[in-house]
Formats: structure tokens, sequence, C-alpha cells
């Protein structure tokens, strides 16, 4: 995947800053494909669209990806360094437009979440609920001994045939569900993290944002160059401009 343009880059940070998280991680994927359509890319399945995300940060910002986190047990702040092609699952075929599980009678039906189903989530805060209402979405029909079940309150579904579905997702979508194992050194806690590329790459974008613009202030003001003059130019040139400021102030 080839980096957009700064200029292109920054018009979306500004956009989207004050956006949900999953509206930034929509305007990412139609800078990078603007020949697809919005309704498309927000049919992407959530595995696929981190897919992509990741791919766009390795354009961006390199295959390391460096962060913070804190252990849950002591609070200690440590440091992380992974490699993109750690969190890039293996390529598996692409999964069918319905999926199925089964569990003591019960046969569902149904197809992977979507970016759209998030948005139509996000005003959720029960977590129970939530998942009800993703069922829902998802859901194509129900049987239980060969009778079909109304859809209208997934909450009435066995709890296995639930983590049954929900299994069936995973597996259909490994991307979606990265994983972290992590090790605290001082107190020596061990536990599972989820990585959420969506939130770990605007957060860089938003430091890289604000330090090119401090960049762009600087050099219109040394030599009254004009914004777009500045950012159609290669880091390379923009960093050597601001080192000769550097000598001669």
């Amino acid at each position: 995947m080839q980096a957009p343009p700064a200029s292109e880059l920054l018009t979306v940070w500004e956009r989207g800053r004050a956006q949900p998280a999953i509206s930034q991680a929509l305007m990412l994927l139609a800078v990078t494909s603007p020949e697809a359509r919005a309704e498309e890319l927000a049919g992407l399945s959530v595995g696929q669209r981190d897919a992509r995300l990741l791919a766009l940060r390795e354009a961006l910002f390199g295959p390391r990806l460096v962060g913070l986190t804190a252990c849950p047990r002591c609070g200690q702040q440590l440091e992380l360094s992974l490699e993109a092609a750690a969190l890039r699952m293996a390529a598996t075929p692409p999964a069918p437009e319905t999926l199925v599980a089964s569990y003591a009678g019960y046969q569902a039906h149904f197809r992977l979440p979507n970016s759209a189903d998030l948005v139509a989530l996000a005003d959720q805060t029960d977590e129970a609920a939530s998942l009800h209402r993703l069922l829902s979405r998802c859901l194509f029909e129900v049987r239980h001994e060969g009778r079909r079940q109304p859809l209208d309150s997934p909450a009435s579904l066995p709890p296995a045939l639930v983590e049954a579905i929900a299994a069936e997702m995973e597996k259909a979508d490994p991307q979606a569900n990265m994983q972290l194992g992590l090790n605290c050194a001082d107190c020596g806690h061990q536990w599972v993290a989820t990585f959420d590329i969506v939130s770990f790459l605007w957060g860089e974008i938003d430091s890289w944002a604000r330090r090119l613009l401090g960049e762009v202030c600087m050099l219109a003001s040394a030599f009254g160059w004009r914004e777009a003059d500045i950012l159609a130019m290669s880091t390379q040139r923009r960093q050597l401009y601001l080192q000769l400021i550097g000598e001669t102030t």
C-alpha cells in the first residue's frame, strides 16, 4: 500500500479529530481507496478493515510499532515494541457470505460484523445489549429442530449458541481480534490484551500532524512559503531546511 500525500492525510486528520473511532477508521480507508464507495468500505468485515489499516500504518511509519501500556496489577508503564508482521494473521480464504453455527438442535445462519454494524452500536453502553443488537443485525436465520425462530429477541437464544456464533466469527475473521501476550517485568504479572489498530494508528497520526504543523509554522515564518508548498516537499527536504534554520539562529 502506498502512503497518501501529507496534505491529504493532514486533511483527514483535521476532519476526523472530533469523530468517533469508527468514523476515523472509515476516513482512513477512504483516503487509501479513493475509488471505493463509502458503502463498500463500511461493508468490509472488521478484520478486513483492520488488515488494511495495519498495511497503511506500515506505509506511513514503517514496520515497527512502539507504544505504552500499563500493567493491570501494579500499574507500571510498559513499553511495547512490535513488528507489524507479528500482528498480521496468515492469509486465509475469504469468508463465505453466510456462516453457520450449530448447538443442541439449533442452527444459526449469519454474516460477519462490519463497520456499519459498529456505527449502529456506537450509542450503546451496555455490553449485553450491544451483543444482542449486533446479533440482530448479523443473523439471517435461526432454526430449532427445523423450525424457524423469531429474530426480534436474540437475548432468548441459548448462551452456548451465541458462543458458537462468536467462535465461528473469530475463526472466519481472525484479524478482527489481535491479541498480545504481555508480561510485567516488575511484578511478573502475565495477561492478554487486545490490540486496537484504529486507536493506535490514529494516535500516531495525531502526533505526526501536530509535529508537521509545527514544522510548517517554522518554515513559513522563516521563508514566507505557503503551506501547500511546504507540504509538497519531501520529509528529508523539510528537515534540511529546519536544520538550516537552527544553524543560522
